[in-house]
Parts: C-alpha cells; structure tokens; sequence
C-alpha cells in the first residue's frame, strides 16, 4: 500500500480544497462576519448611488457617496432586511444584490420574480421580518413572503389580502425596527402595530403622533440606523432627522436636524445594509472550530507484475502521478461580491496530520487565494515501494496498488471589522 498525500488549504466560507501531506480532501468552511453598515441608496433619473448617511449639513452625499449602477425604467425600489434589492420596472419585478458597478446592467443578473401587474401597486414595504407588503392602486393591502418565481403570480399564489380599501389614501408608510406601521394621511403621521389580523381596522385605531405638515415631507420617510426619523421635503429639498415624534411632542420639525438640501433631486431613495465585499484583506483559519467530515479511501493505481520465467526476477515498483489541487470559496451569509471582480488573499495553509487526523496551520507557507474563483494547483506525487522479488515458480505474480484518502472537513476563518466606509471590506 502507498499513501499519496496531496496538501491543501481551506477557508471560512465553503471552500472546497485539498489539504495535507497525508490526505486527498475536499474542504468546506464557514465564516464570521461583523454586522454590515447602513447605506443611503438614491437615484437621481436612472444613476443609482449608495454611501453612508449624511452626519451634518456639510457632509454631501452626492460628493462622498458612490455610482453604483444604472436603474433606467425603474418606478420603485426596496429592500429587505437582508440587503436584497427589489425593483419594479414597467409590468416585472426583479430581484438581486445592491448594484456595484455602473458598466454592469443589474438586470442582467438579478433575478426576474413578478412578470405582471407590478405597476399596479402604489407602496412595497418590507417589515422586519422580511415580509413583504404591498399596497395596490385601488387601496387593497396585501402580504406574503417576498417572490422568489415569477411563474407563481404573487397576489393570487403567495400573498393574503389583509386590507380591503382605502390603503391608498396614504402618501407614506414605513416600518420601524419593532415593526410598527407609520403612514402619512390628512397631512397628519400616524402610527401603530400592525398584525394580518388588524389590517383593516389599522387605519381607525392608529395613533396620531404628527398634526399637521407632514404631507409635504413625504418625498422621503424612513427609520434610520439610529432609529431616528428621516424625512425630505418634497419642495426645497431639505434633508431632515429627528427623534420619533409621540402623542405628547408632535413638534418634529423643532427638535430635528437639517443635514442638507436638494435630496428631492432623487426621485427614489432607501435605506439598505452594506452586504458588497470589496476585497479580502487577510483572513484566519481556525482549525480547532474545524472537524473532519468523511475519509473515503480511494484506489489510484494498480500494478501487476508477472515472472514468465523460472528465474529470479525483481522490479522496483514506484509511482509519480500530477494530481490537480482545487479550492473553491462560497459562503452564504447574504454578502455579495461584484461581478468580474478578482480577489486574492495571502494566508497559511491548513492541513491534516498525526495518526489522530487533526486539523492544523503549516504556519511556514504561505500562500495566495482566489476567492472568486477556482484555485487550481498542479502537484507532482511520488511513491516508492519495497522490491517484487519473484523467486524461481514461474508465472509468478505480484499486484501493487496505490490508493490515497479522500476527506472532507469543515474548518471556520474569521476576519476584522471593516473600515468605516461604505463598501464592505473583508480584512
């Protein structure tokens, strides 16, 4: 028996890879990541750009934020709380990943899960559960999971109509983080708990937390990262967040902060998290979080070795063999990465050793790896074995097999923070 033992690396989203001096294997990994940041998500015409959120009426979004794609025909975007953007465009609603680049066409990647009827609806709203709700023209109310096929019509083949009417008489209506219904009518803001239960009877049990003015700063109303309100006036463009008004202090405007103006420039505007990577900047392996998960022994070679004499003969086996290492990473913890895009990393190498089988770091090589894409690495194994003696029996025969070990093993990476900017960085 001779052992091959092609050497490998792992990593911390599923990586497939080969690892050790002993072992064939194919490693799987998980990964940590730190919370995502918040981002403001605007389009002004059809130029999409995202950035952090103003801190004061000198910090201009429009200087510090990023191009990020192209929404041409785009009448209304949201996202859910995972980062997941949904646009309509015409009839069709799409899915994907936030934007990232202005020469790539999103639609092109994302994914098409409503081909009809789209259009006939005033809000989408996504509570914190990820719930989608959707408020037609004609002021029905429905909610269901967010679609996911556009065979499946979503009004008639995932969501419940909990609102009959009158849903349409709101010029806003958001969620906060503990899922209550604020909506913008009479000019006034109101709020309260929504459930599917109480879907009709919301609009006569809200609470009136704003008494008049609130109309004109509906262009844009949401809950912030700092649970804050944010609002745009519709009219000069300004820019404004403040505490949560209550039925005891109506008075937004004089307790709020104006952080800049002009934002009525952007016809749709949102809050999203960062889930973009931009680059891995280092990583680390953790090998006593990792756990071997099947050892396959494996059949390479075999040879046969024949004395067609009654002589003494002997052959000296020995076997050499290119075994191609690959390594894939993937994860699925909703980050994405932008498309064409190529990132490498320097890290250790993980390998198995010791009859125990354990997972370790060869700490003295380094290597690079390609998160992108397949890493691929041509290595040459070598096996020799004892001498075939034959002795004089003629037809004699001798077989030699080489078989390796194929494994499969889980081992987790973690990773820093990353820098205080809009575009996620694994470092």
């Amino acid at each position: 028996m001779c052992w091959i033992c092609p050497e490998r690396s792992g990593n911390n989203l599923p990586v497939t890879g080969f690892l050790n001096r002993r072992f064939f294997f194919v490693l799987l990994s998980s990964v940590t990541m730190s919370a995502p940041h918040t981002l403001l998500f605007a389009v002004e015409d059809y130029i999409a750009r995202a950035g952090l959120p103003p801190k004061d009426a000198q910090d201009s979004f429009d200087a510090q934020s990023t191009i990020v794609g192209n929404l041409l025909f785009v009448s209304k975007i949201v996202f859910n709380p995972d980062g997941e953007l949904f646009a309509v465009r015409g009839e069709e609603l799409y899915r994907g990943p936030m934007p990232s680049n202005l020469s790539l066409d999103w639609f092109s990647s994302a994914k098409r899960v409503g081909k009809t009827d789209w259009d006939k609806f005033k809000f989408l709203l996504f509570d914190p559960q990820g719930n989608l709700y959707a408020v037609t023209k004609k002021g029905e109310l429905y909610e269901g999971p967010a679609p996911s096929n556009e065979g499946v019509p979503w009004i008639y083949g995932e969501a419940t109509k909990v609102g009959t009417s009158g849903w349409n008489r709101y010029d806003s209506l958001f969620f906060d983080s503990k899922g209550n219904l604020y909506g913008v009518t009479d000019d006034k803001l109101v709020m309260r708990s929504l459930t599917t239960n109480s879907a009709d009877w919301w609009p006569y049990s809200n609470t009136t937390i704003g008494k008049g003015g609130w109309r004109g700063l509906s262009h844009f109303m949401a809950i912030g990262p700092d649970d804050a309100l944010w609002c745009v006036d519709s009219q000069n463009g300004n820019l404004y967040k403040g505490p949560i008004p209550t039925k005891e202090d109506t008075n937004y405007l004089d307790t709020a902060v104006k952080l800049g103006w002009g934002y009525n420039a952007y016809r749709l505007m949102s809050f999203t998290v960062d889930k973009i990577m931009g680059s891995v900047m280092s990583c680390e392996f953790l090998p006593e979080s990792g756990k071997i998960v099947s050892l396959i022994p494996e059949l390479v070679q075999t040879q046969t070795y024949v004395n067609p004499s009654s002589s003494p003969v002997t052959h000296m086996f020995t076997f050499t063999k290119t075994l191609l290492e690959t390594s894939t990473f993937s994860q699925d913890h909703g980050f994405t990465v932008p498309s064409g895009v190529e990132m490498t990393f320097t890290a250790v190498v993980p390998f198995i050793v010791g009859p125990e089988e354990m997972l370790t770091l060869d700490r003295s090589a380094l290597r690079t790896w390609h998160f992108t894409k397949e890493n691929h690495i041509p290595v040459q194994k070598r096996c020799s074995g004892d001498p075939v003696h034959f002795m004089k029996s003629p037809d004699q025969t001798r077989c030699m097999k080489v078989s390796w070990i194929r494994a499969k093993s889980l081992i987790q990476w973690s990773r820093s923070p990353p820098p205080q900017r809009w575009r996620c960085q694994l470092e």
